[in-house]
């Protein structure tokens, strides 16, 4: 209790709002936030008359929303690209922020855009290819992500756009690629592990590519929980391309994240757009246990009418919480990457057949799904950015929606056991670079990675997939361009273009109209070529019709490098910041999870942004 007389100050009421909170005295906790409102406002002022400012009505300051590009005024566009959103798209007009990025595209300035689900992300590449002469290459992530994408063009650009995945034989390869230097397609959606194929990026170059894409460009992050790897070597694939202009595209991205991204794609323009989203309705329910979280959850679920998702961190848990939803009278399913037929379960919740889907973070991306009506966290999420992201796939359509996480106070505790739990160490980087260099046949050699993951124990698949990455940025080997061990040559019968070519003709004992297997990474031991630059080669004699050139599978070419006299130092430093990095994410949440602050407020302050309460959209503001 403060004594008689004594005036609180902010610091007074948050220390005693946070107890009310923990005694859960709701009463209390209402009026305590309303006097903390009112005494910020009051100390807000005083500061503003201090620094001269009080000229300013603080009506206007209370309303500040800094909002990079929302709130500026959208650029004008050629009359054709008005012309083809009413005709071809059917829209009237962009959405905020669209105009910015669809400029940036045409005029040709690299643009990171952050904007969030449902901001239309697509339109703002899809428009502008199909108003270029040549293609405009998109990277994503996922099969189904670049099938929804394609799908949901209208039919009158479906015709101009394609995929290109490994499900493709090499006739139909052939055939797309033929069709987009033909200028039959503009818009080509790829993976990213297709950029390590050096064969297939001088095919592209050759087509023409007019701009670069990268959906999902936080997955470029080491630190993030979406990392992959051939997110990193895009960098390095634009190189090969000619440097065509780059749009990078998330619906998250800290500044930090942001700071990665140009790092590793370059200097370019950034679009931020607003993180707040008002039809959204943001909630933490505290529970004390694992029954009290679970009628929480059972609440929720009666309350709210329409599709849900609950994300659970694990398998067992999605599997219990789905059977105890079921016994309940609840029509859930669960999912998750060991369910038998992952693509018949996400298929049932998105015809509306499950009404309820369990799922670890494995569910979620690319899932085009406008109406779910609430987003449930069962576990306190890995990090502000990724539950933001989950968070955002509720209420795509505009309509009210509800992202509730429930927060038990041993959550952190919890969280930060699992994941020491999960996160590399020395001596799991040690073993990894062992199994590596076993299997390799030389300095330099191509590495069967399904053979890596059977050689190592645990997860491996998180192992090879973080760890390799981590061994090159500490100088310990170099992953280049995948490469084909074996190459069917065929000679045309023209004179050798030079020396190098009269060379290789006779090591591999080639004769004109003859085609022959050659072992590549033998031919450039004896030729004196790095194996990462011997099928470069091929193909530029290849280009002048000196040979044809068809390679066998590809398998990641990997070279081992003398290690640096501080490797040991930089492994512990790497660890180190990734174990700080995790443990402030951690943080982050939990502060999410425990704070007094509008959660909108919140979100918008973890991303960079300043906003006012948002009055009606949360907890806080709206209990």
């Amino acid at each position: 209790m403060l004594r008689p007389g004594y005036t609180p100050v902010t610091a007074d009421l948050q220390l005693l709002l946070r107890a009310a909170e923990l005694a859960e005295d709701r009463a209390a906790s209402q009026a305590l936030r309303s006097q903390l409102a009112t005494q910020e406002q009051t100390e807000r002022v005083a500061v503003i008359q201090a620094l001269g400012l009080h000229k300013i009505p603080p009506a206007a300051i209370l309303q500040e929303v800094e909002i990079h590009a929302d709130t500026a005024s959208a650029p004008a566009l050629p009359e054709e690209a008005y012309a083809t959103l009413r005709d071809i798209f059917g829209l009237a007009d962009f959405r905020p922020n669209q105009a910015r990025v669809i400029q940036s595209m045409l005029s040709g300035a690299p643009t990171l855009a952050v904007m969030p689900t449902g901001a239309g992300k697509s339109l703002t590449y899809q428009l502008p290819a199909l108003l270029m002469p040549q293609a405009t290459v998109v990277v994503s992530p996922l099969i189904a992500l670049m099938k929804d994408q394609l799908d949901g063009l209208p039919d009158q650009a479906r015709p101009y756009a394609t995929l290109i995945n490994s499900s493709l034989s090499a006739s139909e390869l052939g055939t797309r690629l033929r069709a987009i230097a033909n200028g039959q397609y503009r818009l080509v959606y790829i993976a990213p592990e297709r950029l390590r194929q050096r064969a297939f990026l001088h095919a592209l170059k050759r087509c023409g590519v007019a701009r670069m894409v990268v959906d999902e460009v936080h997955c470029i992050s080491l630190w993030g929980m979406s990392f992959r790897p051939d997110y990193l070597f895009i960098g390095r694939a634009i190189e090969e391309l000619g440097n065509p202009p780059v749009l990078a595209l998330t619906a998250t991205a800290s500044r930090e994240t942001q700071d990665e991204i140009v790092s590793s794609l370059g200097a370019c323009e950034r679009v931020i757009a607003s993180v707040y989203r008002p039809n959204l309705y943001f909630q933490v329910v505290r529970a004390g246990n694992r029954d009290e979280k679970f009628k929480a959850l059972l609440d929720i679920c009666r309350r709210v009418t329409g599709p849900i998702i609950i994300y659970a961190r694990s398998r067992q848990s999605c599997e219990e919480l789905a059977e105890g939803l079921r016994q309940a009278g609840i029509v859930a399913d669960h999912y998750h990457a060991q369910v038998g037929n992952r693509a018949a379960s996400q298929e049932r919740f998105m015809r509306g057949e499950t009404r309820v889907l369990v799922a670890t973070v494995a569910f979620g991306m690319g899932i085009d799904k406008p109406d779910i009506r609430a987003i449930i966290h069962y576990n306190l999420p890995q990090s502000v950015e990724g539950y933001y992201q989950e968070a955002g796939r509720a209420g795509r359509d505009g309509r009210p929606a509800v992202c509730v996480l429930l927060y038990a106070a041993s959550d952190k505790a919890r969280l930060s056991t699992w994941l020491n739990e999960e996160s590399l160490t020395r001596d799991d980087l040690r073993a990894l670079f062992k199994a590596v260099r076993r299997l390799m046949r030389g300095p330099c050699d191509v590495l069967d990675f399904g053979q890596l993951q059977r050689s190592l124990p645990g997860d491996s698949e998180s192992l090879v997939r973080v760890g390799l990455s981590m061994l090159e940025r500490v100088g310990l080997l170099r992953r280049h361009f995948d490469s084909p061990e074996f190459a069917t040559i065929t000679l045309s019968g023209l004179p050798a273009p030079d020396a190098l070519a009269e060379q290789v003709v006779g090591l591999a004992g080639l004769s004109p109209g003859e085609p022959v297997e050659v072992d590549l990474l033998l031919l450039a031991e004896r030729t004196g070529m790095h194996p990462a630059e011997i099928e470069s080669q091929l193909l530029h004699w290849q280009d002048s019709g000196y040979l044809r050139l068809r390679g066998g599978p590809r398998l990641p070419l990997v070279e081992l490098l003398p290690a640096p006299a501080d490797v040991a130092a930089r492994i512990d430093q790497l660890l180190h910041d990734y174990r700080e990095r995790q443990e402030q994410r951690i943080e982050a949440m939990a502060n999410y999870a425990r704070s007094a602050d509008c959660r909108h407020r919140a979100l918008a302050a973890h991303f960079g942004q300043r906003l006012a309460p948002c009055r009606n959209a949360c907890d806080i503001c709206a209990p």
